[in-house]
């Protein structure tokens, strides 16, 4: 049995220039600790905003990403 080491964030209730900086923040520490497998974000349904920002900005800095849920409101970031 594989047991995984995920990071996650929140970023209910952020503007987008808040969940921007929260998330440079949360793959830096992910990519400076090397037991962590994942960084699971959590951007909610809402307007959408959060969610295209995250892509956009996951996609830029060459991250591989999947959603766990049907709705792609929790994005898991792979190493």
């Amino acid at each position: 049995m594989s047991e995984y080491f995920v990071k996650k964030i929140d970023l209910h209730g952020l503007s987008v220039s808040q969940a921007t900086a929260k998330v440079l923040n949360a793959l830096f520490e992910f990519n400076e600790d090397s037991y962590l497998d994942f960084l699971d974000i959590m951007v909610g349904n809402g307007t959408g905003a959060l969610k295209l920002q995250v892509e956009t900005l996951l996609e830029e800095e060459g991250y591989s990403f999947t959603y766990l849920n049907q709705t792609h409101s929790l994005i898991r970031v792979k190493k």
